[in-house]
């Protein structure tokens, strides 16, 4: 009987398909690993590089020495160290290395990439030019934030924001569609990025856009979270009579200031018709600390709010109004009748309980 041979197409067909699969497999391996030598070398020599930049602001190296190092890095290198360096410096500092910078090739490659190409790649070079204080990129970056999208839009304001340029931050409250698609929080860091010099046009902001208006709400954060001592009156203001996100924003801006002098206007919100007003009154009012324990009543009350958040941020600022203020949590855990009252009182307790035993631990009161 004669046997088939044993090599059949299939067999062959198989012993390829494996052999190229393990060759792939080889090839993949090679270049991860060729990747990571890259990432490593780009690494060293960005520390390298960074190092330098110290050792110039420190006096330890001369400006021909730096403008050397930096003007023969690769790109890669030259922009990871700066990015990384920049982000410890400012003020005289920052205007020392850049000086010494700004004439490099590099610097003007990249500055002509600002309005050409993709949003992304124009996205990347405001970024990279916001890492400089060169008062010479101010007029092609505004250009480029006018121009958008919005992604262009955010990076371009970004590094404006970083110079500290007042006339952008108008315009972006001016033109809040501009950037149209990203969340409050977002829009709150890049106008508080503005520092100080922007607190005029935030003030006329809060006072003049539409109720609920988006960069109205934009202009109370951010003007809360700078501590606004001239914005308290209207901030106490809007918490009486604005619409529901306005109260909102206004109650959470005067926690950020936690003055003494908005404690009724602060009790005032426990009352509110929103629960949304009331939990973030009752937070606010745990700003003030001790200055808030003529609240203590009002707060206890709320410990039966209907609103989880509401009985929630009571507790917890009673917590953090002292021994009057924990007097007010026991009493409540051991003979109130309201079951919800009991619970949020009896949680706050324990966290008091676990920061005595393990201060600054995780259960810490705030």
């Amino acid at each position: 009987m004669v046997h088939p041979p044993i090599a059949s197409p299939l067999i062959a067909l198989f012993a390829a398909s494996t052999l190229l699969t393990l060759g792939l497999t080889a090839a993949v391996l090679r270049g991860h690993a060729l990747a990571r030598r890259r990432s490593e070398r780009a690494k060293r020599e960005g520390d390298a590089l960074a190092l330098e930049f110290a050792r110039f602001l420190s006096g330890r190296s001369d400006s021909g020495s730096l403008r050397e190092r930096a003007g023969s890095a690769r790109p890669v290198v030259f922009w990871a160290a700066l990015e990384t360096f920049a982000d410890g410096i400012e003020g005289d500092e920052w205007r020392t290395l850049t000086a010494q910078l700004r004439g490099l090739p590099e610097i003007e490659r990249v500055r002509r990439g600002l309005d050409r190409g993709s949003a992304w790649s124009r996205a990347l070079v405001a970024r990279r030019l916001g890492l400089l204080e060169d008062p010479a990129h101010r007029r092609a970056l505004f250009k480029a934030m006018v121009a958008g999208p919005a992604l262009v839009t955010l990076t371009t304001g970004l590094a404006l924001a970083r110079l500290h340029d007042a006339d952008a931050l108008e315009w972006l409250l001016q033109h809040p569609e501009s950037l149209r698609g990203y969340s409050r929080h977002q829009l709150v860091a890049l106008i508080k990025r503005f520092g100080p010099a922007g607190l005029e046009s935030l003030r006329r902001a809060v006072a003049f856009e539409p109720p609920e208006a988006s960069v109205r709400l934009v202009a109370i954060d951010a003007l809360g979270l700078w501590k606004d001592e001239a914005s308290r009156v209207r901030f106490e203001a809007l918490l009486a009579d604005g619409e529901l996100e306005t109260r909102v924003a206004a109650a959470r801006a005067l926690g950020h200031l936690a003055a003494a002098d908005s404690l009724q206007a602060l009790e005032g919100g426990l009352h509110d018709r929103a629960w949304q007003v009331r939990a973030q009154a009752a937070l606010a009012l745990g700003a003030l600390g001790m200055a808030g324990a003529p609240a203590v009543p009002a707060l206890v009350t709320r410990l039966r709010d209907l609103s989880w958040w509401v009985r929630r941020h009571a507790a917890y600022s009673l917590g953090r109004m002292g021994l009057i203020g924990q007097q007010a949590l026991a009493s409540v855990a051991a003979h109130d009748r309201d079951a919800y009252a009991r619970d949020a009182a009896c949680e706050v307790l324990q966290m008091i309980e676990w920061e005595r035993e393990s201060p600054g631990g995780q259960a810490r009161v705030e």
